[in-house]
This record gives structure tokens, sequence and C-alpha cells, in this order.
């Protein structure tokens, strides 16, 4: 929609580290309207349009807005201003509903209820909103929106959450732009959707004029939305660097840092910045680097380096922090601000790896700085990643993968075209993992001697990883972590249809067990049917979920810790061991859907 625009300039709050937002009150907000407020928790319905419900309490920011009341007035500002930034922040979305977050109140980044859009859009979630112009022909009023990589989006009602790395526009002495803003990244649900986007200007809606510090915006007119856990993270526009570094370079393979005074240099010179290449030649020689670091702000800095096929020293204001270091290191020191004295040796003593040089600085005041050349890292055989993508029928891939740091050696993978997928783990008849975007990389699977792993790709959701089904001794027994020999356990392989989808086939108990896991017509969710042929034990039990809360919604809907829905007609749920699980009877057919 088209809103007038109102210049707004608040207060100056220097933050220079990450500062959890406070949501036991309004008070990090300025002149909040109504729509606005703080709860305990929120709730959306799933099918009904801007449904959200809250219960009282702290720690939930909640907008519950009506479609069609638009204003600036609506929206929420924040006291505090911030240039360069990192926004973290979960969110819930009502169905149907649209939010944003505004960056210094200019730059929109999209929420929405994009759950289920098979080609997501400059107005879907994690996409940078379109810029406007009216005096442009129609149809082409917006212009330069950023749309995400993939959707990543969550069901309404589903806690989602969203990390942005931000860098505010430069300005000179004289108050002239001289450099964009830019979004450096968005992380959504745990996939990168934006990178490294450039922002020639104010998003459409936004607050008048570029500026170097400007307030976080919250949408608040176009719909119900929830908030919670907002860290906002700033940093200062200056950064460490390297003063007056001379470097030595000295012939020899060593197995110790020299005695300066008895060796002889063969090369002496200047440098802006560390780098390898002066020594000319593939191995056999130790650069020495001295000079000064130039520290903006007093505090804990943090320092990683990269010395392919070698060894490396670090010492700052005089302080040894790496000392002889074989490929990479680490370290960090309590510096005070200032030139402070700076020494940096690597030496090449590894004739079969590649000369490789980086030094990387961060702080809680400053993001990750190269001081390092361009060129300089030159790790060793680089390789293009393997994927694997589903053609025009879904792929089945067989693979080791890792999950909640347990190795699977018996895993199927199976990649739907429209981008839904999931992971059965065929050793526990269990499903595993499910997500959605690309399907797999490969590459530590075939790539050199490989190690049998795939990796999904796109917007994960793990799985408890346990059997499905289990025999239970009394209703508060614990559930199995796996099969033994006494429950009769025994793979039958799979049976392929005519669309290419498997059914999975297991013994258990004495009885046969069919196992098939489908897409919904929209590809939204998976529906998962369990077909038991035998007489059945009155001790076998299915587990359909397991989470620290499970809420049910309705008659057959269950909301687990909010992270996704089961929806199952006759479950139950149960407490032990400090969780909560969601049980089902056994029966000749158990179907379940699961939504998120």
């Amino acid at each position: 929609m088209i809103r007038k625009l109102i210049p707004f300039f608040s207060l100056i709050c220097v933050i220079t580290q990450a500062q959890t937002i406070s949501l036991d009150d309004l008070s990090a907000f300025k002149n909040p309207s109504s729509n606005w407020s703080i709860v305990g928790n929120a709730a959306a319905d799933l099918n009904q349009n801007n449904v959200m419900t809250t219960t009282p309490g702290k720690g939930v920011l909640a907008c519950i807005h009506p479609r069609g009341k638009y204003g600036r007035e609506f929206d929420l500002i924040s006291n505090f201003e911030h240039g360069d930034a990192d926004v973290e922040v979960e969110f819930m979305m009502a169905k149907g509903s649209n939010s944003g977050i505004y960056l210094q109140g200019r730059y929109e980044i999209q929420l929405f209820d994009s759950w289920g859009v098979k080609q997501p859009h400059v107005h879907d979630l994690g996409a940078i909103y379109e810029r406007w112009d009216e005096s442009r022909p129609n149809g082409q009023k917006g212009y330069e929106g950023y749309m995400p990589r993939m959707n990543a989006s969550k069901a309404p009602g589903l806690w989602q959450k969203i990390k942005i790395s931000f860098q505010a526009p430069r300005f000179d002495a004289n108050g002239k732009k001289i450099a964009n803003a830019k979004v450096l990244k968005i992380e959504l649900n745990g996939q990168i959707v934006q990178e490294n986007v450039e922002l020639s200007g104010i998003t459409r809606g936004g607050m008048e004029g570029e500026v170097a510090k400007g307030p976080l915006l919250i949408q608040g007119d176009h719909g119900s939305v929830a908030f919670r856990n907002l860290v906002v993270k700033q940093y200062g526009t200056q950064v460490p660097a390297l003063k007056d570094i001379k470097y030595t370079v000295y012939d020899g393979v060593m197995m110790a840092e020299p005695d300066y005074a008895k060796v002889k240099p063969v090369k002496e010179g200047t440098v802006t910045k560390l780098a390898y290449d002066m020594a000319g030649k593939p191995n056999g020689y130790l650069i020495r680097f001295v000079g000064k670091i130039v520290i903006p702000v007093a505090g804990e800095y943090r320092f990683q380096t990269v010395n392919n096929g070698g060894n490396a020293t670090l010492r700052i204001n005089n302080q040894e922090l790496i000392k002889w270091k074989w490929w990479e290191a680490q370290a960090k020191a309590t510096l005070p601000a200032g030139e402070l004295p700076f020494e940096f040796v690597y030496n090449k003593n590894t004739d079969w790896a590649k000369s490789s040089l980086g030094f990387m600085v961060e702080s809680d005041f400053n993001r990750a700085v190269e001081l390092h050349s361009l060129g300089s890292i030159n790790l060793s055989n680089p390789t293009n990643p393997i994927l694997v993508k589903p053609g025009s029928e879904p792929t089945v891939h067989r693979s080791f993968f890792s999950i909640n740091n347990e190795s699977v050696s018996h895993g199927i993978s199976v990649g739907e075209p429209t981008g839904i997928h999931y992971a059965i783990n065929l050793e526990k008849g269990a499903l595993a993992r499910v997500w959605k975007g690309d399907f797999l990389d490969v590459t530590p699977m075939w790539n050199d001697r490989g190690n049998g792993m795939s990796i999904p790709q796109g917007s994960v959701l793990n799985l408890n990883n346990q059997p499905t089904l289990a025999l239970l001794s009394s209703d508060q027994a614990p559930w199995p972590t796996a099969y033994g020999e006494a429950d009769g356990f025994r793979q039958r392989g799979y049976d392929i249809d005519a669309a290419g989808r498997p059914t999975f086939k297991y013994d258990l108990a004495g009885i046969k067990v069919e196992d098939q896991i489908r897409p919904d017509a929209e590809s939204k969710f998976f529906t998962r049917e369990l077909r038991l042929t035998g007489t059945i034990p009155a001790t076998l039990k299915c587990r359909l979920a397991t989470g620290k809360e499970i809420i049910k919604i309705n008659d057959n809907t269950f909301a687990v810790d909010k992270s996704y829905y089961i929806q199952a007609d006759g479950a139950a749920v149960r407490s032990i061991g400090g969780e909560q699980e969601l049980i089902a009877p056994a029966s000749s057919k158990i179907t379940y859907s699961l939504m998120w």
C-alpha cells in the first residue's frame, strides 16, 4: 500500500555488543499503540485468516490488528537507533498476515505468511521489499525488490527464526552518501535466503531520508504477528587495521622459530596487508611481519590465522597469543585502544601443501575483518559441490547421514520434484527429518575417498530419529532408542509405486509393517500411513512426536513445541522423563500428517 512518509528522529543509544531487547514491557519502543502488547505466549489458527490469541505473561511481543486498518501510528518504533547491526528474532505469523522489519526504519525485510508458496516473490517472507516511484508507469512503480532464494516459510502459528546482517549507508563529513546500505545476509529458519544485496535507497513505506543511524521499525498495520527473543548486536564503523608493517623473508624449513639475529634475510620490504607471495617460492621459507595493529575500542578481540602447510606465531601488545601452531589457529586477547606492537610469523615447511596465509580479527565491536591480501588464502584442492536434484519424479537416495549427533548407516532420503523432502532411518523405522528447498549435497559421499555421507539442503526440521513403533511393558515405560533382538525387527526393503515413491517394509513383533510417506496435493506437508498385518500385540504403541511441550489445538491437531504440527485422530499426549510424547494406539492402519 502507499503510505504517507513521516520523518522521525529518535534518541541515540550506543550499543557495542549483543543486546537482548527486554520484552517484559514496551519501554524499548516509542509511544506504542494499543495494537501492541506484552504477553506470555501466542497462538494462531492454522485455518482462519488473521486469528491470533495470546495468554497473559511476559516475554512475547504481540501485535493483534485487523486487516484493512492502515497507518504509521500502528507501527512499533524502537527508542534506540542502529547503524551496522545483526538483528535476530523469532516470530509467528497469523494465517494470511503481513508484517515487516524495517532496518533503520527505512529498509524493509518482509514478514509474510508464505507457507506453501511455490515461487516466492518480493512480497513473500524473507524478501527485501521493493522501492516505489509513483511517477513510473503502471506496473513499473515498484522496482529493485529482491525475492528470497527459496521459500523457507513455516505454517501459520509456528515459531520461525530470522537472522539479518545489515551494513548501514556511509556518509562523508558533509553528510553526502558515499556508499549504499547493504543486506549482508538473511538466514530464515536455518536457510540463507539473501546475501550481499546492495540497497540503492529506501524501500516502500520506509521513513524519509537515509541516515547513518536509525530506529528499528516493526510494521503493525497489516495483520497479526508475534515476536520473542529479540537480539540486536551493533557494530562500529571503525575496525582494526595494520600500520607500518615491515616484512623479512628467510630461507629454510624450520622446526622452531629461529633467533633472527643469527639468520640472514633474503628479502625485506613493506606491505599494508599480510601475504605470502613475496617469498617467491612454493616452500622452505619464513616470513616475519613486524609493525603495529590499530585497535579502535578497548575490549576483547578474537583472532584466526590460516597458515596452510606450515606454522605460525602471533604476538600483539607484547603478548604471545599463538606460538608456532600448525595449519591454522585461533586466539583471543583483551587489548587497550591505540596502536599496539604487532608481529606475525609464517614458516612454509610442507612441500605437498599450497602456500596460504590469512589473518582475521573480530570483536563485539566489529565484524570479522580480513587483514591479509586478496588471494592470499589459497587452500588446497577446492571442490565444486556434488548435488542431487529430483527430476520429474521423486528421487530415492541411499547413504549415510548424521542427525542429532548420531550417524545413520542405513538411511534413505526421498526428494520430491516440488521441493519437499524426507529421510528415513531404516534400522529404526524412523522418520528422521523433513525439509524444504534443494535436496542433497553428496560431496562428502563421492568426492575423493568419500565417507558415504549426504547433507540435506534447505530449511531442515530434525525429528527424534527413534523407532516409530515400539513394545511398551506399561503406559509409563520409556520409549526405546533402538530395536533389540526380542523385538523381532527385520528390514524387508521397499517397493516403488507408479509415481516413483517408495513404501518401506519391515517385520516387528510378528507383524508385517508397510510404511509410506506422501506429500499432500499442494506439497505443503507429508501424510504418513503405516499398515500393520498380523496379530497386533496389546503392548505395541505408535509414537508420532516428542517435544518439551505438545499442545492440543483441536480434536485432531497438536502443536509440537510450536515448531511443527501433527494431525492425527485418536492420539494422546503422555509426559515422561521431562518430555512429552504424542502416542497413537496401534491398529491395522495408522495415519497422521506432519505440517511445518
